[in-house]
């Protein structure tokens, strides 16, 4: 397997959300205190409706062949797909929205995950933006927030601003992108995530 696509599928954006609360937690153990009882339950939640369900309605979309491939290479075929992601996630903050009220900085956290896949669908119509620089944008926006709010998370920051250019290359690398659609794939979801968890 070339290193270009090992890299597209470690730092894959269906695994975001996830990455972005687990280090949320970690790095700034206080945000979890007062659902300490139930991260183990929001995990799983997360795991289903951001990776499992959006995978098995992708499955379901390529067999009745209206998505020809996982990696939807066409950026028409992945409106649909991420719309129904958005969906699935929607439903499983809905299901965590009583225990979400007790950790704003979370609750901030997945409204803007979900506002991005939303985002997503809708410039697929028309244009192949990053999915990849999207989701790490994201979880860029995520880390400086929660800098801006509680400090401390330069070093983390820093390696995850690396990454995202590691993830640059790969994706050009594998003539999945351009330069603007990664840049802007990237701008645009650190630009979301931050904004709406600075408002919250």
């Amino acid at each position: 397997m070339r290193l270009s696509k090992l890299i597209s599928i470690i730092l894959h954006p269906i695994f975001m959300p996830i990455l972005a609360l687990y280090l949320s937690l970690r790095q700034v153990p206080s945000i979890g205190f007062a659902i300490t009882n139930y991260q183990n339950y929001i995990y799983l939640v997360l795991i289903f409706s951001t990776v499992i369900l959006p995978l098995i309605s992708i499955f379901f979309l390529i067999k009745s062949g209206k998505v020809s491939s996982l990696e939807m290479s066409n950026h028409k075929e992945r409106s649909v797909p991420l719309f129904r992601t958005a969906l699935w996630m929607g439903l499983g903050y809905y299901t965590i929205e009583n225990i979400l009220v007790f950790s704003p900085i979370i609750k901030a956290e997945l409204i803007g995950a979900i506002s991005i896949i939303l985002i997503a669908s809708i410039i697929s119509k028309y244009w192949k933006i990053s999915l990849h620089l999207l989701g790490i944008g994201g979880l860029v926006g995520v880390l400086i927030a929660l800098e801006i709010i509680y400090g401390n998370l330069q070093h983390i920051i820093i390696i995850f601003i690396l990454l995202s250019g590691v993830l640059v290359m790969a994706r050009i690398k594998e003539k999945a992108h351009n330069y603007p659609q990664v840049y802007i794939g990237f701008l645009g979801g650190l630009s979301v995530e931050l904004l709406i968890m600075l408002i919250f």
